[in-house]
């Protein structure tokens, strides 16, 4: 078999999301429009329930299940790191099961990954292909109107989250940030187990690197 043209690396652990949420965000990776990929699902550590059964999925051979002989629970930051070093595809995709792809996403990502740089485009960072990053819709975040994004105690909004040019720490989820494996291996993987590790290794990807920014919401975070 071919490598595929993306990775989605999905971590899993005992209480991170329910069953209904776990299939749902699952079933949003079988409904993508571009079918070229392999999902990487970990679960941390020995099972206290079997997870949902995904096989009327029809992922068939694309899905690889791994449970994980010891638990490392630091908020699936080790399993993102194992399965950077596992991939096969030419970009990662880091896939939280509380979060959705539209039934595009992917298919958008693509084509923007293949549109030529062109000078200038953005001046606000180099532009770079290699790393995308795009919208998602976040429940409980609100725009301050100052550039900025805060978090809305009341958790009722459902707001326009864009990740930042540049990325911005802590107002960044899992997968808005899409890459080619090899920068993921030459930055030494999910290095960073700290719980707002997802904003530091973005922001540096994007203030070292540069990166392309769709013009696209693909997503929300539950």
């Amino acid at each position: 078999m071919s490598p595929p043209r993306y990775s989605i690396v999905v971590p899993h652990y005992d209480g991170s999301v329910s069953d209904e949420f776990f299939l749902r965000g699952m079933r949003c990776l079988a409904e993508q429009t571009l079918q070229d990929f392999e999902i990487l699902l970990y679960h941390d550590g020995p099972l206290s329930r079997p997870l949902p059964d995904l096989a009327d999925l029809g992922f068939g051979e694309r899905l690889r299940v791994e449970i994980t002989s010891q638990r490392h629970d630091d908020w699936g930051h080790s399993l993102r790191d194992i399965g950077i070093r596992a991939a096969r595809g030419e970009y990662i995709v880091h896939f939280n099961p509380d979060n959705l792809l539209y039934p595009n996403a992917l298919e958008v990502i693509d084509h923007w990954s293949r549109v030529p740089v062109r000078p200038g485009a953005n001046e606000q960072m180099t532009e770079n292909p290699d790393i995308l990053i795009f919208g998602i819709l976040m429940r409980g975040m609100s725009y301050s109107g100052r550039g900025a994004l805060y978090r809305n105690t009341s958790w009722t909004n459902n707001v326009l989250i864009y990740t930042g040019i540049p990325a911005i720490a802590g107002l960044i989820d899992c997968l808005q940030l899409v890459a080619k494996t090899a920068i993921w291996r030459e930055i030494g993987g999910w290095y960073d187990r700290s719980l707002a590790s997802d904003g530091e290794i973005y922001s540096r990807l994007v203030a070292e690197r540069g990166a392309r920014y769709v013009p696209a919401i693909l997503g929300e975070h539950w």
